[in-house]
């Protein structure tokens, strides 16, 4: 189980990438400012094909990554203390945060189609304002995620880093996303407070904390895939 788990845990990292530097309006391909909702709409209905395969992929993706965390379950109801119902609940929370993302995938695909059924020349409703209606509100969504999302890390973090003794490159990645959770928490509580600041810096920050942790899961997924006894289950 923790085997399997694992891997999908790292195919999971690798297919969000990837949906994500392919997605039309992000790095590669006619990159839009993430808070410039209109331009980000053109880009997927210049690139319509191209931006449904990537939001399947990222959807598949975050399914893999519950999966993949879920294989820690049991490890961490095995273990005692605090830094078992931390990891318990950074669990919980992550798979709360990647729900909310396959939430927002299917409104995207929905935003997509109605780009597409704009483009095949249907009369009667105006198929590009109600893509752009959707995708705000997908945004609004996503401002759940982006809350869960370092509370989420910040405790997996924690509840991983105390089953290690020595310091060593798992350890290192669950130490990080310590470090990625409070820098994500408070980005996201000087957004609250400080509007003036926009959303612009605080996607930044967030995109890049996401980046690092993606990077740490990946190696966690590793660990899991080769066995290591930190992390499987038959370990107290």
């Amino acid at each position: 189980m923790t085997r399997h788990a694992g891997l999908a845990l790292m195919l999971g990292v690798v297919l969000a990438f990837i949906g994500s530097a392919f997605m039309p309006g992000n790095f590669l391909i006619d990159m839009a400012d993430p808070i410039d909702y209109t331009t980000t709409v053109d880009a997927w209905a210049n690139n319509a094909i191209l931006a449904q395969w990537m939001t399947f992929i990222t959807l598949i993706a975050m399914m893999l990554m519950v999966f993949g965390v879920l294989g820690l379950y049991p490890l961490a109801s095995s273990q005692g203390g605090l830094a078992g119902r931390l990891l318990q609940f950074g669990i919980v929370a992550s798979i709360i945060e990647w729900s909310v993302l396959v939430v927002t995938q299917g409104m995207r695909h929905f935003s997509i189609h109605l780009l597409q059924r704009e483009e095949l020349g249907h009369s009667g409703l105006d198929f590009a304002t109600g893509a752009l209606e959707v995708h705000v509100v997908t945004i609004a969504v996503t401002m759940m995620f982006l809350a869960v999302f370092p509370i989420a890390t910040l405790l997996t973090g924690l509840g991983l880093a105390a089953r290690f003794g020595s310091m060593d490159v798992y350890k290192i990645a669950s130490y990080l996303l310590v470090i990625g959770g409070i820098v994500g928490l408070v980005n996201f509580i000087i957004a609250l407070n400080s509007p003036e600041l926009g959303l612009d810096l605080l996607l930044f920050v967030n995109s890049a904390v996401l980046y690092v942790g993606g990077i740490c899961l990946f190696i966690i997924g590793l660990g899991m895939y080769k066995g290591r006894s930190e992390l499987t289950a038959d370990v107290a």
